[in-house]
């Protein structure tokens, strides 16, 4: 079977009739694999379907999509996807449904190494070799230079405000709102007579987080739970961002500060027995002394 490009919306595998119109990426099936395996039917010489040419393209950057491609060979009728996560620490984490050709990077890419992996498969349910490829050659997702600066800026300036809709949680019904974010916490202003929604402290428990196929939105969980939404994805990664490293700041702080307060607290009982010690040691010099006086009238 001569080789198939995959990787367009035009692709076979990326239509089955039950795209979800909703959704920003095409609907792609998942491949269940039997447990009896149909190695048997094939001859010994009958190749197992695999992918030639797997590339990413796009620029890897947040807010930016990024798109798998290749060519179907052997048989290849359909594919699994699967975005991965490779974290310094040597940790994997597997994209929750991140399984289409398709990727928008987020703030949650940045510092990792961001890869997709494809396993082939045949009519027959034939499994192929999985095989595997790095966006940005293998080089660590960063921001690109605009939102870097603009991150830089709001950290230098200490503080900065966002103009977001906030999520009444029914009937998909949004209030125009503004994030303040400073060095030691953050509030949501509505517009409308509401007003102030919250204002709070950054503390460890603290998250930010952006859930996926969302390109607009993140949510802020702390003593409560706030759904937000910019204008683009763009922004969101910035805001996302931003949140992130003043929330780091903001609890490093706080225990430095503990533990320089824990330190002196400890340090003065040391003083004091450095005090009695050297007060003993002196006393019985002076014995010591005294003794060999006496030794001498004697």
């Amino acid at each position: 079977m001569p080789a198939v490009h995959w990787g367009n919306v035009n692709s076979p595998y990326l239509s089955s009739g039950l795209e979800d119109p909703n959704s920003t990426y095409p609907y792609l099936p998942p491949v269940l694999e039997e447990p009896s395996s149909s190695f048997s039917e094939a001859a010994e010489d009958d190749p197992l379907p695999a992918i030639e040419g797997l590339q990413i393209s796009g620029e890897a950057f947040p807010g930016r999509e990024l798109q798998a491609c290749g060519y179907s060979i052997n048989g290849t009728t359909s594919c699994n996807f699967e975005w991965v996560r490779y974290l310094e620490d040597g940790s994997v984490n597997y994209i929750e449904g991140a399984k289409q050709p398709k990727y928008l990077v987020t703030a949650d890419d940045v510092d990792s190494y961001l890869a997709i992996e494809v396993h082939p498969l045949d009519d027959r349910k034939r499994k192929g070799e999985l095989v595997k490829v790095f966006a940005n050659e293998q080089r660590k997702i960063t921001c690109d230079p605009a939102m870097q600066e603009q991150i830089e800026k709001t950290l230098s300036a200490g503080h900065a405000s966002f103009e977001v809709a906030l999520s009444a949680r029914y009937l998909d019904i949004w209030e125009e709102a503004v994030l303040a974010i400073k060095r030691e916490g953050y509030s949501i202003k509505c517009n409308g007579p509401r007003g102030v929604v919250v204002t709070e402290k950054f503390l460890p428990t603290t998250i930010v987080t952006i859930p996926y196929g969302h390109t607009k939105e993140f949510s802020i969980q702390s003593s409560d739970a706030y759904i937000l939404r910019t204008g683009d994805s763009w922004l969101r990664d910035t805001v996302v961002l931003t949140m992130r490293l003043f929330k780091k700041m903001a609890v490093e702080k706080r225990k430095g500060e503990r533990s320089i307060s824990s330190s002196s607290s400890f340090r003065l009982p040391n003083q004091g027995f450095h005090k009695i010690d050297l007060y003993v040691v002196v006393k019985a010099l002076e014995c010591s002394c005294m003794l060999v006086t006496l030794c001498f009238m004697l």
